[in-house]
């Protein structure tokens, strides 16, 4: 018999629904923001990422999918094994380019590489939500490799689930 204590080791979990959903509306947001030229749509889905990456209980699209779209059965659940660090560095990525943005477009009225800026998160955010494919996540896990970043919780390391 072993004297040592066993733990039970929590299996990190991610509602792919609900990473479909933020995709979806970083997409929505920062789309519509170019298409209008609005800036202050750009200010919103910098603060929307933020949030959702520093307290992601407080995300705005995890209230509106947990509180609204669940409910009303719009949307249903779907939790698998995954880390969900490497998407919230994602989503604090995307929060640093839109800030960025932000600063560009209101500060230094520089509306080329504002703009630029906003399209970046919103091409890595619509590939993300079309194909699957997590730039940010990517990036954190190469960042993981080289001892940069923490290495994943998830002994499945990267994978690419596609749709």
């Amino acid at each position: 018999m072993s004297d040592t204590p066993t733990q039970a080791i929590a299996i990190p979990r991610v509602d792919t629904h609900l990473l479909k959903f933020s995709q979806a509306g970083t997409v929505a947001f920062t789309g519509l923001a170019f298409i209008f030229q609005w800036p202050a749509l750009v200010v919103a889905g910098a603060v929307i990422l933020a949030l959702s990456a520093a307290v992601p209980p407080l995300g705005p699209f995890r209230l509106l999918y947990r509180f609204l779209l669940v409910p009303a059965h719009i949307l249903r659940p779907r939790v698998v094994e995954d880390d969900p660090a490497p998407h919230r560095f994602a989503q604090a990525v995307g929060a640093a380019f839109l800030t960025a943005s932000s600063v560009a477009l209101y500060l230094f009225q520089a509306s080329v590489v504002g703009w630029s800026l906003n399209l970046i998160v919103f091409v890595l955010a619509l590939i993300n939500f079309t194909v699957g494919f997590c730039a940010g996540c990517f990036v954190y896990y190469q960042l993981g490799r080289l001892g940069v970043a923490p290495k994943v919780r998830y002994a499945g390391g990267f994978h690419w689930r596609g749709v």
